[in-house]
């Protein structure tokens, strides 16, 4: 054969005796190869995919850590129904039920963080908090708050009295928050910021990179942990303060500072921030 091809004659294929021909690399008959494939035609192109399907296919544990998530939202909210009748009225009910979603998710925690341990734990490699980085975020912190006053300003102009009836179970909610102040701070403040962070900034936002880039990566994680809230009126804040999340982890390479920030963010939002600028 080697012979054959030093003169240019293609020989004839060994499985099916058929001529070849030196513009194939392979038998057009039978498809067998007899030679390698030119250089020259270069590695073969990476199919086209949109961008859902990428995530699919080199990313799908997001989707199934997201889906984990609403299932224990869900569940909390199950227990919450089955029991809300032993509460006076459905408002004094609603501060055991964030209580109780928080548990359930901090639990989904748990097994994500031990599942993906290979993609969370070099994110407590380093603290991150000597960086210049967490300073400009302990810096842009005061400016998501004020975003979240004005926006939600514009929301109760706009919404009249249903942001009105909102504000009466935010009012409970602070009340209950006040008298509870250590299970508040722990279970309310830094329990979801631990969460939240881990789940969506150090698993969901490094996985999504597999298949996207930097910024729709922070974008499309951004929008799952907005959506993992629930409440479409303050979607838009929780957008704009994941992707302050994610820009804070990608340069610290650490989560403990977005962890600290975020649960500062909490703080204000149910102790310090009037009942109708509250997102909680």
């Amino acid at each position: 054969m080697n012979n054959e091809l030093q003169t240019g004659t293609p020989p004839a294929c060994t499985r099916c005796g058929s001529a070849l021909s030196a513009e194939y690399h392979f038998c057009p008959n039978c498809a067998q190869e007899w030679r390698p494939q030119s250089p020259a035609l270069g590695p073969t192109p990476e199919p086209v995919f949109d961008e859902d399907t990428r995530i699919r296919q080199r990313s799908g544990e997001v989707y199934v850590v997201f889906s984990q998530y609403l299932f224990a939202m869900f569940m909390a909210f199950i227990v919450w129904s089955l029991t809300a009748r032993s509460f006076n009225d459905v408002k004094s009910a609603v501060y055991p039920y964030l209580i109780l979603n928080e548990i359930l998710a901090g639990l989904v925690t748990l097994w994500v963080a031990y599942r993906y341990r290979y993609i969370i734990r070099p994110f407590f490699n380093i603290a991150g908090l000597m960086t210049p980085a967490f300073l400009i975020g302990l810096l842009l912190l005061p400016v998501v708050i004020g975003f979240n006053w004005v926006y939600n300003e514009g929301l109760s102009t706009l919404m009249g009295d249903l942001q009105g009836a909102l504000n009466i179970s935010t009012d409970y909610i602070r009340e209950q928050s006040i008298l509870h102040v250590v299970p508040t701070v722990l279970l309310m403040c830094l329990l979801p910021a631990i969460t939240e962070e881990i789940a969506c900034r150090a698993f969901m936002f490094t996985s999504l990179r597999k298949a996207l880039t930097l910024k729709k990566a922070a974008l499309w994680s951004s929008v799952l942990f907005a959506t993992l809230h629930l409440n479409i009126y303050q979607f838009p804040v929780w957008l704009v303060f994941g992707l302050l999340m994610c820009w804070l982890t990608h340069r610290t390479k650490s989560v403990i500072p977005a962890i600290i920030i975020h649960c500062l963010y909490n703080y204000f939002m149910i102790f310090l921030i009037p009942a109708h600028h509250a997102v909680r």
